[in-house]
């Protein structure tokens, strides 16, 4: 399995860029580190990991927590007022209305009244607009199955269970305290009286309604190759190592939808779309004890065509809050990532750290909607809300190899591990911190 030329794969992988393996980066959440699990050391005679027919089994726990991020200009401001003050002035505009709703159409028509007027006064006035605030908790537990086959071939699952929760929900109006167009507008101060109601009107529940969802993220399996590259000294000795692997396969949509009755929702995966993804990593390691990773991927994203959402009818239009909703193909935009990482091996019996960093992005949605009398589509796809995100993350991880510890005629091994990932900076993203400690086993079946 040890090979002395190792020129072409450089070129190779030098050639490879932007590939993704599986559910692990969101706008919600910073991501974890992208290289594979640490390996059991066993009796350090070879490299185990790529032994034919032996398994990997991780389970990670992680929890993370988030009150502020990065909105749509990347400056920082809390999690639900990522597209910037909510105009109230605007959220009516060319929604169409039942008859059971006029009672809420004549309060907000003399609402619009007041807010022409002040625009005529003011065209900055800030009359109407609302700021939204809340917390965002998430529990995650990723299981990782990996099964080797022969010659560097094995098979990978990858199954995410993820609870998250928006909580905390308040708003803060933004209007002039006194005047003729500020919070104490008669004509304002009617539609804030009523704002739940209305909200129930066009199938939202109360604003302040917390949102939760417990569930599956995206299931990932995967295909991938792996081997270990060697330079061997006179008294052959390893000099340098390479360590390769690429991996592709499936994403499935195991994972919730964003529920369209919340003004605050997300889902527990990518949205249920099914993707293609992809990963390659090369490890150098340049002493027995110090390894340089580098790694990137892509998940690739199919559209889905009949999907009811939230769309703007009116280009003015931000927020959350969308009265109107529709049948319309979205399109996802493909997510991707690049990073690096060091890795002290074993530098005290089992113990090694990590250090690393990524960047992980997402492109542009897109939506088509099938009713364009009523949604246009440069107006609905104008929404912030549909522009990708990214983040930048740091990574810190201390792992220990109980194999160490163990017979050296022993067919399976213990791992833990604790971890950290840091979001450093970013667009569209939360700024969530997230902590996290795992268990693994590796069996030379």
């Amino acid at each position: 399995m040890r090979r002395q030329s190792i020129g072409l794969l450089l070129i190779v992988l030098l050639g490879c860029s932007s590939l993704k393996a599986r559910d692990n980066a969101h706008y919600f959440k910073s991501a974890n580190l992208h290289r594979n699990p640490t390996a059991c050391w066993f009796d350090d005679t070879r490299y185990y990991e790529i032994d034919d027919w032996a398994w990997k089994v991780e389970d990670d726990f992680m929890y993370g927590h988030a009150s502020s991020g990065w909105d749509k200009n990347g400056n920082t401001a809390n999690i639900l007022n990522d597209t910037g003050a909510y105009d109230m002035k605007w959220v009516a505009e060319n929604v169409p209305l039942t008859d059971v709703q006029i009672v809420y159409q004549n309060m907000i028509n003399a609402f619009t009244i007041d807010s022409a007027a002040a625009l005529v006064v003011d065209p900055t006035t800030s009359f109407g607009e609302l700021r939204f605030d809340g917390k965002f908790e998430m529990f995650e537990n990723d299981y990782i199955v990996r099964k080797n086959l022969k010659k560097g071939f094995f098979v990978q699952a990858y199954v995410p269970v993820r609870s998250v929760k928006i909580k905390n929900i308040s708003y803060t109006d933004m209007s002039a305290a006194l005047g003729p167009f500020s919070q104490q507008t008669a004509s304002w101060q009617q539609i804030k009286n009523n704002f739940d109601q209305i909200l129930n009107e066009f199938g939202y529940k109360p604003h302040a309604s917390a949102f939760s969802k417990s569930g599956l993220g995206d299931v990932s399996f995967l295909l991938g190759w792996q081997d270990v590259f060697t330079k061997r000294d006179d008294e052959d000795k390893d000099v340098y190592t390479l360590n390769l692997s690429v991996k592709a396969g499936v994403l499935c949509p195991t994972g919730e939808r964003i529920k369209t009755d919340y003004i605050f929702s997300m889902p527990t995966g990518y949205n249920n779309h099914w993707g293609l993804s992809g990963a390659i990593e090369l490890d150098l390691g340049v002493t027995s004890w110090l390894s340089i990773d580098m790694f990137g991927g892509f998940t690739w994203f199919f559209d889905d065509n009949n999907r009811e959402v939230r769309m703007r009818t009116f280009n003015q239009q931000n927020g959350h809050i969308m009265l109107a909703k529709g049948i319309a193909k979205e399109e996802k935009g493909t997510l991707w990532y690049l990073g690096g990482d060091l890795k002290f091996d074993h530098i005290w019996k089992g113990l090694s750290a990590t250090a690393g960093y990524s960047y992980n992005r997402q492109e542009n949605d897109e939506l088509t909607p099938e009713n364009t009398n009523l949604f246009d589509k440069t107006a609905v796809n104008s929404n912030s809300m549909l522009n990708g995100w990214y983040t930048h993350v740091l990574h810190f991880m201390l792992d220990y190899d109980i194999s160490v510890h163990m017979k050296k005629t022993t067919k399976w091994a213990p791992r833990v591990n604790l971890f950290y990932n840091m979001p450093l900076d970013g667009k569209n993203a939360y700024k969530t911190d997230v902590f996290g400690g795992g268990i693994g086993f590796d069996l030379l079946w």
